[in-house]
């Protein structure tokens, strides 16, 4: 789906102020820096690898991380209930709006789905922390119609555990690789230096 045109639905509530639920959640990641966060999350298509809820993400059509771009997304499968059969999992078609790799953002809508929505757009950012602070936030704003069966408060409860997730996983990776760093350089310091006094011993005047 393209993005809202003037006299779409959405544009109409847009410009009318007529949302009747908006909101944004955030998550800070005092471990990475904005750029090292969004370099793992600008990925349209890797939802599922930072999102915990999230099972499996791909490309159904259009050109990756461009506007127009549709995703397809599959939530994990939930517990099975009371009689024991596991409800299906959620699932949604999402079209990638704007993309701004500078800004560290991207906007999208999200289309046909099973979990009550109807309209519903969001926008994903990775900013700066503020001054003061360390590393940096990831936030997740939100406008939408009223979700069929959910309250909103449920809603944004889902959006944040969702978030939360995900910047745990951000500071983990984080973490991991400047950990990995640190011993292969650790590692290869020795070696070098090893290497460098065998240089020096081989071109010596003195042997």
């Amino acid at each position: 789906m393209a993005a809202a045109t003037e006299s779409s639905p959405a544009a109409t509530a847009a410009a009318s102020g007529a949302w009747e639920w908006e909101g944004k959640v955030v998550s800070p990641v005092s471990a990475a820096t904005a750029d090292e966060a969004w370099a793992l999350l600008s990925d349209f298509l890797a939802f599922h690898r930072w999102h915990p809820r999230v099972a499996a993400c791909r490309l159904a059509s259009g050109t990756p991380c461009l506007p127009g771009c549709l995703r397809y997304c599959e939530g994990t499968v939930p517990a099975p209930g009371d009689g024991g059969a596991a409800a299906p999992p959620d699932w949604a078609h999402e079209t990638l709006l704007e993309y701004d790799a500078e800004r560290r953002f991207f906007r999208y809508e999200m289309n046909d789905n099973n979990m009550g929505f109807g309209l519903f757009f969001a926008t994903f950012r990775v900013v700066p922390a503020a001054p003061g602070a360390a590393g940096c936030e990831l936030r997740w704003e939100f406008e939408c119609e009223p979700v069929r069966g959910t309250a909103r408060e449920a809603l944004v409860a889902r959006l944040q555990a969702g978030l939360d997730g995900m910047a745990a996983r951000v500071r983990d990776h984080v973490l991991a690789a400047r950990a990995a760093a640190g011993k292969a350089a650790a590692v290869a310091g020795p070696a070098l230096e090893a290497a460098a006094g065998e240089l020096k011993l081989d071109n010596s005047i003195a042997i």
